[in-house]
């Protein structure tokens, strides 16, 4: 799990600040800045939903993540 980590640590890092979109569940994606992350969240601001509804931030647990993509 340590290798996964890392990656997943490394990778996250060099796209914090960065537009990026997660896929939650099997239906909910949501587009925003990576604001910040640690092993257990991420913090996305200026929130998008796919139906064009907008908020400043969302929380999301990385464990909820189905994906994240670099916009």
């Amino acid at each position: 799990m340590g290798e996964k980590q890392y990656l997943l640590d490394k990778t996250l890092g060099s796209w914090k600040g960065k537009r990026v979109a997660v896929g939650i569940g099997s239906d909910a994606s949501f587009s925003g800045v990576l604001e910040d992350f640690d092993e257990e969240v991420i913090l996305l601001r200026d929130v998008t939903d796919y139906a064009g509804n907008k908020a400043r931030e969302l929380m999301v647990k990385i464990d909820d993540l189905n994906w994240i993509t670099l916009l």
